[in-house]
C-alpha cells in the first residue's frame, strides 16, 4: 500500500540523522523522543519513492509563542495568515526533497520481522500509548531564514529583514533528546527534516486460539496480566496501517505540551 498521507510541518528542523523513514514513533511532531530507530536498517533505496525535488523553494511561516514552526499542512504554507503581521519567518532553500515509502504494508512486515521492533510495539500496546511509523518527509537543502514582514493591503507581499541574533528559530540541536531545545539559524544554511508524513499502527489483541484477524501483521504475544501467580497468557497482536488527520497530530502535541507543563510546576 502506497501512502496517501499529506505532509506535516514540524514545529521544528530536526538532523536527517534523528528522522528516518521507517522510525517508529510514539509522536510523529516529536520524533527525537519515544522513539525506535532499529526498523530504518530494513528499509531499502528500491523501496522509497524520490521525485524530483521543488527547487529553489520559498516559503512563510508562522511561529507561534515559543517560537516554534505552527504546525500545519506543507502544502498550504503561507496562504492564510489572518491579518497577522509579527512571528512570521521567510525559509529560502536551494531545494525540497520529497521521499515516501512506494509499498508501507511490505516495509512494515519486513521491520516487524525483527523481535525487538515486535517487543517495542508491544510496549506501546500494553500501556496504550499510540506509535507511527514514519512512511515520507520533506527534506531543506541549504535553507535560510530571515524574518517576514507583511506589507499593508500587499494581498501577501511581504518584506525580508534580518533574524534578530537573539531569536530562537526552531533548529534541533544535534544530540539532544529534549524536544524543546532550539538552535540559532542566524547567518547559517541548514539542511534538515521539514515536514513528516506516517501512518498510525491500530491494535487489536485476541486470544491466540482464534483465527486470525485481518490485519497487515500479526505475531504471538505470551504475557502475564497481572504481576504474581497467574498463568501466563497466549495473545496475538494484530496490526493495521491506517492514515492520520492533522487534528490527530495536533491533539497529541498539545497533551505532551501540557504535560511538560505539569512536570514544571
Amino acid at each position: 500500500m502506497a501512502p496517501t498521507a499529506t505532509t506535516v510541518l514540524l514545529p521544528k528542523v530536526f538532523p536527517t540523522d534523528l528522522v528516518s523513514i521507517g522510525q517508529l514513533v510514539r509522536n510523529p511532531l516529536t520524533p527525537n523522543v519515544d522513539t525506535y530507530l532499529g526498523g530504518c536498517a530494513f528499509i531499502h533505496p528500491s523501496d522509497v519513492s524520490t521525485p524530483d525535488p521543488e527547487a529553489p523553494y520559498s516559503a512563510i511561516i508562522s511561529t507561534d509563542a515559543r517560537h516554534r514552526f505552527d504546525v500545519g499542512l506543507t502544502q498550504l504554507l503561507g496562504i492564510n495568515f489572518g491579518g497577522r503581521k509579527t512571528n512570521l519567518v521567510s525559509v529560502d532553500a536551494e531545494s525540497l526533497q520529497l521521499r515516501t515509502l512506494k509499498d508501507t504494508s511490505a516495509a512494515f512486515r519486513r521491520i516487524c520481522s525483527s523481535e525487538e521492533a515486535r517487543a517495542w510495539i508491544n510496549d506501546m500496546v500494553l500501556h496504550k500509548v499510540p506509535c507511527y511509523l514514519v512512511v515520507g518527509l520533506q527534506v531543506l537543502n541549504n535553507a535560510e531564514f530571515t524574518r517576514a514582514v507583511l506589507a499593508e493591503g500587499s494581498g501577501g507581499a511581504h518584506v525580508k529583514l534580518p533574524l534578530d541574533p537573539a531569536q530562537a528559530i526552531p533548529i534541533h540541536i544535534q544530540g539532544h533528546l529534549s524536544a524543546s531545545d532550539f538552535g540559532s539559524s542566524v547567518g547559517k544554511k541548514i539542511t534538515g527534516v521539514f515536514g513528516i508524513q506516517v501512518q498510525r499502527l491500530d491494535h487489536r489483541i485476541a486470544p491466540a486460539s482464534e483465527p486470525k484477524l485481518k490485519a497487515d501483521i500479526s505475531w504471538k504475544w505470551t504475557y502475564q496480566r497481572v504481576k504474581g501467580s497467574q498463568k501466563e497468557e497466549d495473545k496475538s497482536v494484530n496490526i493495521t496501517l491506517a492514515e492520520t488527520t492533522l487534528d490527530e497530530l495536533l491533539g497529541l502535541l498539545q497533551k505532551d505540551r501540557e504535560d511538560d507543563e505539569d512536570e514544571e510546576e
